[in-house]
């Protein structure tokens, strides 16, 4: 029996065939998450599985002929270079974004390791119960591509201690997958994505919400972010 559609975009490029009752605030989820570790495992633990089936449920074959090799977002380190001394006065915090920025595009990607990816798996896309706050599904997979599977953790650190909604998911994933998802990794992307978006606000007020946040709070992710990648990232040859 054929699923009718329920809405359509006007370009045609996606429909809406089942509705999925939720919150749409991501950022009310984020305080209650950040405020209730217990609740932020929760989340993780099923983002985890989710993106267990879709890891595993897809081919190379399915995807070759369509599928980008790399995600859209962070930019490229050229790009960012260019924009983030415009955005940011901190001469310390510039040169350590450039050695970020350098190691995420060094990184030499084991083959292994290219899945579908959603490449953007945050709150802001997640369909979460706004009652019981439980993961009902992921949408929006305009920026999916054949590309590393730690693009869908990034953005399960966020900007304060403690990293308990990327512990749970992988503790579902890794086993259900076979393979370790590398912390070192997760944060070397999400620290990409932060600088990225840092450099993004070019021309906007410190006030002003750019992708939902002011100066302040990038800078803040950005600083956190930088740090905990450079704290783990390998040493040595």
């Amino acid at each position: 029996m054929p699923i009718s559609v329920l809405a359509e975009g006007r370009g045609g490029d996606f429909d809406v065939r089942v509705g999925v009752p939720g919150t749409a605030d991501p950022w009310e989820v984020f305080r209650h998450v950040r405020a209730d570790p217990w609740l932020g495992a929760r989340i993780g633990a099923q983002v985890g599985s989710i993106l267990a089936e879709q890891h595993t449920r897809i081919g190379a074959v399915d995807v070759a002929d369509w599928l980008p090799l790399r995600p859209s977002w962070p930019e490229s380190g050229e790009w960012v270079r260019q924009r983030l001394p415009r955005v940011a006065n901190d001469l310390a915090l510039v040169a350590k974004a450039g050695v970020v920025f350098a190691m995420y595009e060094a990184v030499k990607l084991p083959e292994a390791d290219r899945v579908l990816v959603h490449a953007d798996v945050g709150f802001h896309n997640l369909a979460i119960d706004a009652t019981s706050l439980a993961v009902r599904g992921l949408f929006d997979y305009d920026g999916a591509a054949w590309a590393d599977r730690h693009h869908d953790f990034r953005y399960l650190l966020f900007d304060y201690d403690g990293d308990g909604v990327l512990e749970a998911a992988a503790a579902a994933y890794e086993p259900s997958v076979g393979c370790v998802i590398s912390r070192a990794r997760v944060a070397l992307y999400n620290a990409a994505c932060a600088i990225s978006f840092l450099a993004h606000r070019e021309g906007k007020l410190p006030e002003e919400r750019c992708c939902g946040r002011t100066l302040t709070e990038d800078l803040r992710w950005t600083t956190h972010a930088i740090g905990r990648a450079l704290a783990l990232a390998p040493r040595g040859g």
